[in-house]
């Protein structure tokens, strides 16, 4: 049988969420190895991930949040919705499916058109449950965004490889992270947790990538997080080296703004 474009992603779950998927199989194995009983039947010293055996695995990786996948395509309503006006937006936006399990994560992932394929004014929106990918959500109001914008021409073949890396580092919750290593600060409640959810925004020449944060830089502490939430972005997930010059021609810079300042003709940005 031939090779399909599919088949060219990762099988596995890239390094953004090598972590999270390691620390549930321990979880797994510890499991198994203490108090709880295997079922009748089973082989309990067999580990069988969906990576290793996509039909017949026996393990569930939880997430550590629980996501929603959005998607609207305002082009179908009419050329009216499609410019995106304040009072028609969100009109055509869809939720798709919630999913708290990487196996359910990839189910979904290899179900559904990707970012290559989308038409214009077609978006993507991964969010933590509860959070709606809208600024007036109270969980997004006071907060920003990383982004970065590519040519769709040049990016075409890359962009569902760069898509599904931003997803796999929002789900493995490993945004957050000091750079360049370490492991994320501890969280006592949600509103702890900076990163909201991440899009996925498909238009005539260029494609967007972002991510959507909590809170936007109102004191030091919050704009090293922040920072570090870029450079992760830049050198894990798009594969920049930090010091490169990206903005040029149809290509932005890997910028962050506050959701208040891109209201602005010419708002604050920061660049990495």
């Amino acid at each position: 049988m031939a090779a399909t474009a599919q088949s060219e992603l990762p099988k596995a779950p890239a390094a953004a969420s090598k972590a999270a998927v390691e620390s549930a199989v321990e979880e797994q194995k510890s499991s198994q190895n203490g108090d709880s009983k295997p079922k009748s039947g089973s082989d309990s010293s067999e580990i069988r991930t969906v990576f290793n055996d996509p039909q017949n695995f026996n393990v569930k990786h939880p997430l550590y949040n629980s996501w929603t996948l959005w998607f609207d395509n305002p082009s179908q309503k009419g050329m009216g919705s499609a410019r995106g006006s304040k009072d028609s937006w969100g009109e055509d936006l869809n939720k798709v499916v919630d999913f708290d399990s990487v196996e359910e994560f990839w189910g979904l992932y290899n179900n559904i058109i990707p970012p290559s394929e989308l038409p214009q004014k077609a978006n993507y929106y991964m969010f933590k449950e509860g959070i709606k990918p809208a600024w007036e959500d109270p969980a997004n109001t006071n907060g920003g965004k990383w982004s970065i914008q590519l040519p769709r021409d040049k990016t075409r073949p890359q962009i569902d490889r760069l898509w599904l890396f931003t997803m796999l580092s929002a789900i493995g919750e490993t945004l957050e992270s000091p750079y360049p290593s370490g492991a994320p600060p501890p969280v006592t409640s949600p509103e702890d947790e900076l990163v909201t959810g991440v899009i996925m925004s498909a238009r005539a020449n260029f494609y967007r990538i972002s991510i959507w944060t909590r809170r936007a830089e109102d004191n030091d502490d919050l704009a090293a997080r922040l920072l570090d939430i870029g450079k992760h972005f830049k050198t894990n997930v798009l594969g920049y080296n930090l010091e490169d010059k990206v903005g040029g021609g149809l290509t932005s810079d890997v910028e962050f703004q506050s959701h208040k300042e891109s209201e602005k003709k010419r708002g604050k940005k920061t660049i990495v």
